[in-house]
Formats: structure tokens, sequence, C-alpha cells
């Protein structure tokens, strides 16, 4: 569960597997929405959140059953707006380390 600035609360969750994406459950009305989807074969990786911005980020990564190189893609969604804000391929050499998992 996270928390805006602005006091919204959503229920982030997703899996790393075929097909993975992230998702947001809004508490103010149990809807969900898809925060991130990279298709088959490019896995969410890592997520944060900017909780003064109220912006989710995901990073995905993998290689498409169509191509054989590795990509990495950054999303960044707004919770109050409920959309995608961006989509855009990026070279993994630039980002930092990704965050460790939490169960």
């Amino acid at each position: 569960m996270l928390r805006t600035g602005a006091g919204i609360s959503v229920h982030v969750f997703g899996r790393a597997i075929p097909g993975g994406r992230i998702d947001v459950e809004y508490s103010t009305d149990g809807r969900d929405e898809v925060a991130a989807n990279a298709g088959d074969y490019i896995y969410p990786a890592d997520v944060r959140f900017d909780r003064f911005r109220g912006r989710l980020y995901v990073k995905a990564a993998g290689v498409t059953a169509a191509f054989s190189k590795p990509q990495t893609w950054l999303f960044e969604y707004d919770i109050a707006g409920r959309r995608l804000i961006q989509r855009v391929r990026v070279d993994p050499k630039v980002l930092p380390s990704e965050c460790p998992i939490v169960h």
C-alpha cells in the first residue's frame, strides 16, 4: 500500500513473469488500473514511488520472442491522474542499481 502526499491510497501489485505487469488498485473505488505493461518476456524488475509527486516509476527488462537483444523500458505513472505519463526504452547502463526485493 502506498499513500501519496495528497492522501490518495493505492495497492501496487505485479509479477515478474511472462506477460507480467504492474497494476494499482485504488482504495477509494476498488478499481484496478494498469500502471506498466511492457509486453511478453519484458518483466517488471524494479518499482519506485515518488510520494510527493504521486508518481510510480517502473523498470521492465528482458528479451522478446521477436527480438534477440535485451530491452529495458521505464514507465512513469501518475497515480492521481490514473494515467501513464510516459514509456521510454533506455540503456540499462545509465540506470541506478535495482532496489532489493522485500518479501
